[in-house]
């Protein structure tokens, strides 16, 4: 992870960073960005998915917006994401203001 964490996406990229600790999988990638999707604008979740995986902004932002909509997620997919979110403060990261 980057060490130039832009301070209002720190607690983001410490959940994912706990969440995921050997990284995001292939599997759980898509599924975490729709899980996320309506918590952080478009820009602000491509720039945590840049921080954490060192992926190209232009390709997080395109992954971004395929997350809702050509590559949308079951169910399943998304409960396994939130249930790895859960274990590391999800909800504690809900009512930050």
């Amino acid at each position: 992870m980057s060490d130039s964490i832009p301070e209002h996406l720190e607690s983001t990229c410490t959940m994912l960073s706990k969440a995921f600790p050997t990284g995001i999988g292939e599997e759980e990638y898509y599924p975490l960005l729709a899980f996320l999707y309506e918590h952080l604008t478009d820009r602000n979740l491509a720039e945590v998915i840049v921080l954490v995986t060192g992926k190209d902004s232009a390709v997080a932002l395109s992954d971004v917006h395929r997350s809702v909509t050509t590559n949308r997620p079951g169910q399943e997919s998304l409960d396994l994401v939130k249930w790895k979110l859960m274990t590391q403060g999800y909800e504690a990261w809900l009512n930050e203001e």
